[in-house]
């Protein structure tokens, strides 16, 4: 029973329930967690998205909506649909699983440039542990895109607000991605992933706890703010 209550403890217990996780390799759980969660809220948001607004723009951008059928424009829209459902679905089995060897790579890579040791399987269990806040994030979304009956592509990315940039008004192009960058569930993961990888390095927690922040603020300075600023067009990453 505490394979599987252990690792949710690290949730409401970071300090207590994360050494002990990583130390008993408690990895299963939260990337089954992570993978269902965010394949359910895949699945969900495709069921209920209108991709009608998304494909007749671009049928008429490109000139080809006036010498569409009814038919063809119908066929368009739901290939559209069944592409966000099979995209939605990979995400969570797929890619998920993919990202938290690759974070555990990192990790690696990070505990032999600090010149810590650290067992790969350990930190292949603070990656998977890195990812509970993900999936708690994808759970609500499950629960608020069930609750609407048609999601529209405009909805998407305030459909769980997570971010300052949801709760701030008008603001420039730059100072928005800087209040999307500060994200909580982003911060929260980064916590857990610091107290996770002090456990598995024998660091001490708060040491680890700023390292996590570290690396976070890196990864937005790169991804939330710098990468989105050179393109010539506004584009946001999601979790």
């Amino acid at each position: 029973m505490e394979a599987l209550t252990l690792p949710l403890r690290a949730l409401i217990d970071p300090v207590g329930a994360i050494p002990r996780a990583v130390e008993a390799r408690r990895w299963f759980v939260p990337l089954l967690l992570i993978a269902v969660l965010t394949a359910a809220a895949g699945a969900v948001i495709a069921l209920r998205l209108d991709a009608s607004r998304v494909v007749i723009p671009k049928l008429a951008m490109s000139g080809e909506l006036m010498k569409a059928s009814e038919r063809e424009v119908g066929e368009a829209i739901e290939q559209a649909e069944r592409v966000a459902l099979v995209g939605g679905i990979a995400k969570g089995l797929l890619l998920m699983p993919m990202l938290v060897l690759l974070l555990a790579i990192a990790l690696k890579i990070a505990a032999w440039l600090l010149g810590r040791k650290a067992l790969f399987a350990d930190l292949f269990t603070v990656a998977a542990l890195t990812m509970l806040p993900v999936a708690v994030f994808h759970g609500i979304e499950v629960v608020a895109a069930l609750k609407l009956e048609v999601i529209t592509p405009g909805m998407l990315e305030g459909l769980v607000p997570s971010s300052l940039a949801a709760v701030v008004g008008m603001a420039s192009p730059a100072l928005k991605r800087v209040y999307t960058a500060i994200d909580l569930i982003n911060i929260w993961a980064s916590l857990v992933m610091g107290l996770g990888f002090a456990a598995a390095s024998k660091w001490s927690p708060w040491k680890g706890a700023l390292f996590g922040l570290f690396l976070y603020v890196l990864f937005a300075a790169a991804f939330f703010v710098g990468v989105p600023g050179m393109m010539p067009a506004e584009g946001m990453g999601g979790h």
